[in-house]
Protein backbone atom coordinates (compact mmCIF):
# COMPACT_ATOMS: atom_id res chain seq x y z
CA UNK A 1 0.00 0.00 0.00
CA UNK A 2 1.40 3.82 -1.33
CA UNK A 3 1.93 5.63 2.23
CA UNK A 4 -0.13 8.97 2.99
CA UNK A 5 2.49 11.23 2.13
CA UNK A 6 0.25 14.59 2.20
CA UNK A 7 1.29 16.96 0.03
CA UNK A 8 4.08 14.94 -1.07
CA UNK A 9 0.83 13.20 -3.71
CA UNK A 10 1.10 16.69 -5.34
CA UNK A 11 4.02 16.08 -6.82
CA UNK A 12 4.21 14.50 -10.47
CA UNK A 13 5.39 10.71 -10.12
CA UNK A 14 8.84 11.04 -11.28
CA UNK A 15 9.66 13.79 -8.71
CA UNK A 16 7.56 11.26 -5.94
CA UNK A 17 9.89 8.68 -6.65
CA UNK A 18 13.02 10.73 -6.48
CA UNK A 19 11.46 12.14 -3.31
CA UNK A 20 10.94 8.94 -1.49
CA UNK A 21 14.07 7.51 -2.76
CA UNK A 22 16.09 9.61 -0.40
CA UNK A 23 13.88 8.86 2.54
CA UNK A 24 14.40 6.99 5.11
CA UNK A 25 11.58 4.97 7.50
CA UNK A 26 11.47 4.83 11.13
CA UNK A 27 9.09 3.42 13.99
CA UNK A 28 8.82 5.03 17.19
CA UNK A 29 6.63 2.91 20.20
CA UNK A 30 3.86 4.58 21.89
CA UNK A 31 5.34 7.28 24.19
CA UNK A 32 8.87 7.49 22.64
CA UNK A 33 10.06 11.08 22.00
CA UNK A 34 11.29 11.27 18.65
CA UNK A 35 12.63 14.86 19.01
CA UNK A 36 13.19 17.26 22.01
CA UNK A 37 12.99 21.25 21.66
CA UNK A 38 16.03 22.53 21.23
CA UNK A 39 17.64 19.75 19.26
CA UNK A 40 19.77 19.75 16.18
CA UNK A 41 17.21 20.52 13.24
CA UNK A 42 18.35 18.48 10.16
CA UNK A 43 14.91 15.73 9.21
CA UNK A 44 11.70 16.34 7.99
CA UNK A 45 9.14 13.41 9.17
CA UNK A 46 6.14 12.70 7.33
CA UNK A 47 4.06 10.19 9.27
CA UNK A 48 1.97 7.36 7.79
CA UNK A 49 0.88 5.68 10.21
CA UNK A 50 0.29 6.30 13.90
CA UNK A 51 -0.19 9.62 15.28
CA UNK A 52 2.25 12.12 17.28
CA UNK A 53 1.73 15.20 19.93
CA UNK A 54 3.74 18.16 19.59
CA UNK A 55 4.47 20.25 22.80
CA UNK A 56 5.97 23.32 24.11
CA UNK A 57 7.60 24.25 26.98
CA UNK A 58 5.93 27.98 27.72
CA UNK A 59 8.47 30.78 29.78
CA UNK A 60 7.51 29.54 33.40
CA UNK A 61 8.88 26.15 31.90
CA UNK A 62 5.61 24.49 31.67
CA UNK A 63 5.00 22.06 28.88
CA UNK A 64 2.07 21.69 26.85
CA UNK A 65 0.26 20.28 23.79
CA UNK A 66 -1.00 22.08 21.12
CA UNK A 67 -1.20 19.82 18.02
CA UNK A 68 -1.43 16.38 17.46
CA UNK A 69 -0.91 14.99 13.82
CA UNK A 70 -1.18 11.85 11.93
CA UNK A 71 -0.88 10.15 8.55
CA UNK A 72 -0.93 12.62 5.76
CA UNK A 73 0.76 15.30 7.75
CA UNK A 74 4.56 16.46 7.68
CA UNK A 75 6.61 17.77 11.03
CA UNK A 76 10.18 19.41 10.43
CA UNK A 77 9.97 21.33 7.57
CA UNK A 78 11.53 24.67 9.35
CA UNK A 79 14.50 22.00 9.28
CA UNK A 80 14.66 22.52 5.36
CA UNK A 81 14.96 26.63 5.43
CA UNK A 82 18.49 26.12 6.92
CA UNK A 83 21.00 24.44 7.72
CA UNK A 84 21.97 24.60 11.47
CA UNK A 85 18.63 25.57 13.24
CA UNK A 86 16.94 24.13 16.48
CA UNK A 87 13.96 22.25 17.17
CA UNK A 88 11.14 24.47 18.20
CA UNK A 89 8.75 21.60 19.47
CA UNK A 90 9.14 18.70 20.89
CA UNK A 91 7.21 15.93 19.51
CA UNK A 92 6.03 12.77 21.09
CA UNK A 93 4.92 9.30 19.26
CA UNK A 94 0.96 9.01 20.89
CA UNK A 95 0.90 5.33 19.60
CA UNK A 96 3.52 3.41 17.87
CA UNK A 97 3.90 5.63 14.67
CA UNK A 98 6.12 5.27 11.17
CA UNK A 99 7.17 7.91 9.55
CA UNK A 100 9.17 9.01 6.77
CA UNK A 101 12.26 11.60 7.15
CA UNK A 102 14.32 13.69 4.47
CA UNK A 103 17.42 15.21 5.48
CA UNK A 104 18.46 18.92 4.77
CA UNK A 105 21.02 17.73 2.69
CA UNK A 106 19.02 15.32 0.35
CA UNK A 107 16.38 17.76 0.12
CA UNK A 108 18.80 20.69 -1.22
CA UNK A 109 20.09 18.03 -3.96
CA UNK A 110 16.58 17.37 -4.82
CA UNK A 111 16.02 21.06 -5.07
CA UNK A 112 18.87 21.45 -7.69
CA UNK A 113 17.78 19.05 -9.81
CA UNK A 114 13.59 19.02 -9.13
CA UNK A 115 12.64 22.46 -8.89
CA UNK A 116 8.73 21.12 -7.80
CA UNK A 117 10.13 19.70 -5.13
CA UNK A 118 11.26 23.14 -3.43
CA UNK A 119 7.49 24.42 -4.31
CA UNK A 120 6.72 21.52 -2.29
CA UNK A 121 8.04 23.31 0.90
CA UNK A 122 6.77 26.58 -0.03
CA UNK A 123 3.11 24.27 0.36
CA UNK A 124 4.18 23.16 4.08
CA UNK A 125 4.72 26.02 5.15
CA UNK A 126 1.71 27.93 3.83
CA UNK A 127 -0.03 25.29 5.48
CA UNK A 128 1.39 25.66 8.92
CA UNK A 129 0.46 29.43 8.47
CA UNK A 130 -3.03 28.22 7.93
CA UNK A 131 -3.13 26.31 10.29
CA UNK A 132 -1.61 28.84 13.03
CA UNK A 133 -3.57 31.73 11.68
CA UNK A 134 -6.61 29.38 12.09
CA UNK A 135 -5.80 28.31 15.62
CA UNK A 136 -5.20 32.16 16.88
CA UNK A 137 -8.63 33.78 15.77
CA UNK A 138 -10.22 30.51 17.56
CA UNK A 139 -7.92 31.60 20.54
CA UNK A 140 -8.94 35.15 20.23
CA UNK A 141 -12.71 34.86 19.43
CA UNK A 142 -14.33 31.32 20.21
CA UNK A 143 -15.30 30.64 23.65
CA UNK A 144 -13.71 27.97 25.77
CA UNK A 145 -16.45 25.47 25.46
CA UNK A 146 -17.00 26.04 22.10
CA UNK A 147 -13.22 25.46 21.59
CA UNK A 148 -13.15 22.01 23.27
CA UNK A 149 -15.99 20.76 21.45
CA UNK A 150 -14.20 22.05 17.87
CA UNK A 151 -10.94 20.15 19.03
CA UNK A 152 -12.48 17.28 19.99
CA UNK A 153 -14.52 17.34 16.17
CA UNK A 154 -11.39 17.69 14.49
CA UNK A 155 -10.03 14.66 16.65
CA UNK A 156 -13.01 13.03 15.18
CA UNK A 157 -11.58 13.28 11.70
CA UNK A 158 -8.20 11.80 12.50
CA UNK A 159 -9.39 8.78 14.14
CA UNK A 160 -12.07 8.30 12.37
CA UNK A 161 -12.38 6.21 8.48
CA UNK A 162 -14.64 7.24 5.87
CA UNK A 163 -16.58 4.18 6.91
CA UNK A 164 -16.81 5.62 10.86
CA UNK A 165 -18.23 8.96 9.39
CA UNK A 166 -21.91 8.38 10.83
CA UNK A 167 -20.84 5.44 13.86
CA UNK A 168 -18.66 6.12 16.96
CA UNK A 169 -15.47 7.34 17.20
CA UNK A 170 -13.08 6.68 19.89
CA UNK A 171 -10.47 8.96 20.37
CA UNK A 172 -7.28 7.81 22.30
CA UNK A 173 -6.75 10.59 24.29
CA UNK A 174 -7.45 11.59 28.24
CA UNK A 175 -9.11 14.94 29.21
CA UNK A 176 -5.98 16.61 30.42
CA UNK A 177 -4.59 15.86 26.37
CA UNK A 178 -7.77 17.42 24.78
CA UNK A 179 -7.92 20.03 27.67
CA UNK A 180 -4.19 21.36 26.58
CA UNK A 181 -5.04 21.04 22.91
CA UNK A 182 -8.02 23.18 23.29
CA UNK A 183 -5.90 25.65 25.41
CA UNK A 184 -8.34 25.74 28.50
CA UNK A 185 -8.23 24.39 31.94
CA UNK A 186 -9.09 20.45 32.91
CA UNK A 187 -11.66 21.57 35.13
CA UNK A 188 -13.25 23.38 31.39
CA UNK A 189 -12.91 20.43 29.42
CA UNK A 190 -14.12 18.22 32.46
CA UNK A 191 -17.41 20.44 32.47
CA UNK A 192 -17.92 20.05 29.08
CA UNK A 193 -17.39 16.72 28.31
CA UNK A 194 -20.00 16.14 31.07
CA UNK A 195 -22.38 17.82 29.58
CA UNK A 196 -21.90 16.35 26.48
CA UNK A 197 -22.00 12.73 28.26
CA UNK A 198 -24.84 13.48 29.79
CA UNK A 199 -26.81 14.20 26.62
CA UNK A 200 -25.45 11.02 24.73
CA UNK A 201 -23.13 12.23 22.57
CA UNK A 202 -19.62 11.07 24.09
CA UNK A 203 -18.86 8.41 26.64
CA UNK A 204 -15.82 9.00 28.85
CA UNK A 205 -13.77 5.98 29.65
CA UNK A 206 -10.06 5.83 31.01
CA UNK A 207 -7.51 7.28 29.01
CA UNK A 208 -10.34 7.89 25.98
CA UNK A 209 -13.24 9.74 24.53
CA UNK A 210 -15.58 8.06 22.55
CA UNK A 211 -18.06 10.24 20.29
CA UNK A 212 -21.72 8.54 20.03
CA UNK A 213 -22.89 11.05 18.04
CA UNK A 214 -20.84 13.07 15.71
CA UNK A 215 -23.12 14.81 13.58
CA UNK A 216 -24.91 15.95 17.19
CA UNK A 217 -20.91 17.46 18.52
CA UNK A 218 -20.44 18.68 15.00
CA UNK A 219 -23.97 20.54 15.45
CA UNK A 220 -22.64 22.04 18.76
CA UNK A 221 -19.65 22.94 17.48
CA UNK A 222 -21.32 24.86 15.00
CA UNK A 223 -18.91 22.84 12.34
CA UNK A 224 -20.69 21.60 8.80
CA UNK A 225 -20.54 17.79 8.33
CA UNK A 226 -17.94 17.12 5.75
CA UNK A 227 -19.25 16.26 2.04
CA UNK A 228 -19.90 12.74 1.47
CA UNK A 229 -17.93 10.94 -0.53
CA UNK A 230 -19.11 8.70 -3.45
Amino acid sequence: MTPDLGLLSELRPAEQRAVVSRMHRHTYRAGEIICHEGDPADTMHFVIEGRVVARRASEAGDVHAYSLMGPGQAFGELAMIRRGGRRTVTIEAVERTVTMTLAYGDFERLCATHPEVNRLLLRLLVARIDRLTDALMEALHAPAEQRVIRRLVNLCGMYSTPAQRSSPVTVSLNQTGLAELAGVTRPTANRVLRRLEAEGVVELLRGRITVRDVQALRLAAGTPSPPSRS
